[in-house]
């Protein structure tokens, strides 16, 4: 591996390289669809050239039905980027399909088809509705947003503990830390963007991340298994926390210096993994729900370049 990044290179530093990098391997889901985001956020909303045709490639090859499966319906969030920025009408029109698609009517109201009972697609709907929601004519966003926010607390009340930590999934009592990271950061996307006043929302992100001030390890990283001392240190799952702690501290949700230096911990430690090639440390590879503790300590720990944990960490430094 190259040498380790500066000690002294900035967020700045951190995301321009990565963004040079990166994506490695460009596809339609919420991987791309993130550091696609971050490109556009550093160059006045414009893609490099070579995420530019990506994008358009993946465009003119996208059904136009969407995907059900949310991880993939999520990376239609880059079609309603295309459409803002590049003024592409029908980028525009899938963003749109994406969502609309995925609004149902119920007894209790409108909500969110096809969620999977674990905290990945709590994520991938806020995605999905933060970057898209703006496309949508205002008489249809008052229904959007009852959905999302009812699905969302439907959710949330399914996964997280008494403790504030999330169970992975529905059947997977394990708090995995990147799980935990679709948590946060799926309901402070959320409460920043489409949900700026759901209240009960709120309060339990605010009781998530207390508990994950209390759970940051050796070198400012959080745990592959968030509540599990053994663990080892995991990226992505920092990164992601890093990334809701940065909005809730703009937010005003959370002050004071132990989340500053919570923060500035796990910066450093992020870098500490992360060489002058664009290669990561300790990236926990995908991962499904699963039963035990143990599924979950034994899932592989990737060493390289890697299309996750770079849109993880270019969303932290850019938060």
């Amino acid at each position: 591996m190259a040498l380790p990044l500066h000690a002294h290179a900035t967020e700045v530093d951190i995301a321009h390289r990565l963004a040079d990098l990166y994506p490695v391997n460009a596809s339609l889901g919420y991987v791309t669809t993130l550091i696609w985001s971050a490109q556009r956020r550093m160059n006045e909303g414009r893609l490099p050239p070579r995420s530019a045709q990506a994008l358009l490639t993946l465009r003119q090859a996208a059904p136009a039905t969407p995907p059900a499966e949310w991880p993939l319906r999520a990376g239609y969030a880059a079609f309603a980027g295309a459409a803002r920025h590049d003024g592409d009408a029908a980028a525009g029109e899938l963003a749109l399909q994406a969502i609309r698609g995925a609004i149902v009517d119920t007894p209790d109201g409108p909500r969110l088809a096809g969620l999977r009972p674990w905290t990945d697609d709590l994520f991938m709907a806020a995605l999905l509705f933060d970057r898209t929601l703006p496309l949508l004519p205002a008489a249809e966003q008052s229904r959007a947003t009852e959905a999302l926010g009812s699905s969302l607390l439907e959710l949330t009340e399914r996964l997280q503990r008494r403790d504030g930590l999330f169970d992975h999934a529905v059947g997977s009592p394990v708090a995995w830390g990147r799980g935990n990271g679709f948590a946060s950061l799926g309901l402070a996307m959320a409460l920043a963007g489409p949900l700026p006043a759901h209240a009960q929302l709120l309060s339990r992100l605010r009781r998530h991340m207390d508990r994950l001030l209390t759970l940051q390890g050796e070198g400012g990283l959080w745990r592959q298994v968030l509540d599990h001392a053994p663990a080892a240190p995991e990226l992505t799952a920092t990164a992601m926390s890093v990334g809701a702690f940065a909005i809730a501290r703009r937010q005003g949700w959370l002050t004071g210096e132990e989340v500053d230096a919570a923060i500035s911990q796990a910066r450093a430690g992020m870098r500490d993994r992360i060489d002058t090639e664009g290669r990561f440390r300790e990236v926990c590879a995908g991962t499904p729900a699963g039963p035990t503790l143990d599924f979950y300590l034994q899932r592989p720990m990737l060493n390289g370049h890697d299309d996750r944990a770079a849109a993880m960490v270019l969303l932290a430094a850019l938060s």
